[in-house]
């Protein structure tokens, strides 16, 4: 990072604080004391691996010193705590056996066919696929590789 010759030597503290912060944590990704899943919980990276940023880590953040308070009360969490419980995966949709066939039969072009939708969301009617209709958003290749049942 690159830091002005009109540069405070607060500044320059900071940024040297954030440089070695930052060792510290590769350090100990590199002893495996951490791991990157840490990181990512403790908020101290993103999902795309880049540093949070949050003051004394990233040398791209301003001072946190000057900041003005806004005097509001932080936000209720109502006892929540964070990454105590196992997320749930597909829980909410009921499982049904596969049937071996599917139904509607799938077509070469889009079933325009018009089923009703649950008024949860929304009532009505619409398409059972999602596809535009016609011959241009056809499957690719259905006469080479049709669907197969067991």
């Amino acid at each position: 990072m690159y830091l002005s010759a009109k540069a405070s030597k607060a500044r320059l503290r900071e940024a040297e604080n954030a440089r070695k912060n930052r060792l510290e944590i590769l350090a100990a990704l590199s002893h495996k004391e951490i791991t990157r899943r840490e990181l990512l919980k403790w908020g101290l990276v993103t999902a795309g691996g880049l540093i949070a940023p949050i003051h004394g880590l990233s040398p791209f953040v301003r001072s946190a010193y000057g900041a003005v308070p806004t005097g509001l009360p932080r936000s209720e969490l109502f006892g929540v705590q964070p990454f105590t419980q196992p997320m749930p995966r597909f829980d909410v949709l009921p499982r049904h056996p596969e049937p071996g066939f599917l139904n509607p039969a799938s077509t070469v072009e889009a079933n325009t066919t018009q089923q009703p939708i649950p008024a949860v969301l929304g009532g009505g009617t619409g398409p059972i696929e999602g596809r535009p209709p016609g011959p241009i958003w056809a499957h690719q290749s259905w006469d080479h590789f049709p669907p197969r049942w067991p």
